[in-house]
């Protein structure tokens, strides 16, 4: 059943991560109405919005996988796994009718996450400038990291880096005026609401830290690690799954030849790094040969340790500083 979800303009609630067209955030106690994979209706509450967008719906798209937030109870994430903004924004009533009611009754504007109708849903995708005929497969966030990262385009957004005092919980993507990330941008930003994954840049950035250095990112680039005369560029890839071990080595691999080149200036003889937050099975145990050679340094987390999966990580000193 199509969901309306509450989403207030950024920076407008800081109880929740919220990242337009990326990720939501939302309490247990909406998990019985936001469903994995289900269609959904963005809502703008009125309070903080910009004019014309106040108290409208601004956008539709598909859910992807919900995760537990292993940072603060009570509270999970659900992926968006593709999102598309209305041509124009759609108010709550049409003659006098809610839209979202299809009445006089109000819609529950106390809950953030509300199930609507069949009909409703498609009135409003209509309203917003959506034909409900159109044939459409989209590209989401979920078919992107099993066919393999597409390198963006040379006008592809640049942002400037922040250090890392401390891994952020969530995205940790702060949005520069109203432009949306890609679906290749929102999946890798999801990553980061992962625990292993943070778990694994945390890692890394303490041990950066023991021995002098210090730590950036922003939003596209996980961490970028300055320690002595050496400089990092890490990629970290959440392994829940051994078996997607050779999705995420590709995918990683293309997001670390793409921000080489957007970032060539800030990254320039920066040795690529590739963290997994777990070690890959034996089967895929030939991704670490295909780093190798592809001259990308290859780590794992294991435990509350750092480990070298190839000879190119071996000489990484952020390794023998993990435990």
């Amino acid at each position: 059943m199509p969901v309306v979800l509450s989403q207030r303009t950024w920076h407008g609630d800081q109880k929740y991560n919220d990242r337009e067209g990326v990720i939501y955030h939302y309490p247990r106690q909406y998990r019985g109405r936001i469903n994995d994979f289900d269609r959904f209706v963005y809502y703008r509450p009125a309070t903080g919005a910009f004019e014309g967008e106040r108290s409208t719906y601004i956008g539709h798209g598909v859910l992807g996988v919900s995760i537990e937030d292993w940072a603060r109870p009570n509270l999970w994430y659900v992926d968006i796994a593709w999102y598309e903004p209305f041509e124009h924004p759609v108010p709550l009533r049409q003659n006098s009718v809610f839209v979202e009611t299809e009445g006089f009754t109000s819609p529950q504007f106390q809950s953030a996450a509300r199930q609507i109708r069949e009909t409703a849903y498609y009135r409003i995708l209509m309203l917003g400038g959506v034909s409900a005929s159109r044939e459409f497969v989209p590209v989401t966030t979920e078919s992107v990291l099993s066919t393999g990262y597409s390198p963006l385009i040379t006008e592809a957004p640049k942002d400037v880096f922040r250090e890392a005092l401390i891994i952020p919980e969530g995205t940790g993507y702060v949005p520069s005026g109203k432009a949306l990330p890609s679906v290749y941008e929102s999946a890798a930003l999801q990553e980061r609401a992962r625990k292993d994954h943070n778990a694994t840049l945390e890692l890394i950035r303490r041990s950066a830290e023991r021995i002098g250095g210090r730590c950036w990112y922003n939003n596209n680039i996980d961490l970028f690690v300055r320690y002595g005369d050496q400089t990092l560029l890490v990629e970290a890839k959440s392994l829940n799954d051994a078996r997607q071990s050779v999705d995420r080595m590709r995918y990683g691999m293309g997001q670390l030849f793409d921000y080489r080149v957007r970032y060539k200036a800030e990254v320039a003889g920066a040795e690529p790094v590739l963290a997994f937050g777990a070690p890959p099975d034996r089967a895929t145990g030939w991704v670490t040969t295909i780093l190798q050679e592809n001259g990308i340094a290859f780590i794992a987390r294991d435990g509350q340790r750092l480990i070298p999966l190839n000879e190119r990580a071996q000489a990484l000193t952020i390794c023998a500083n993990s435990a």
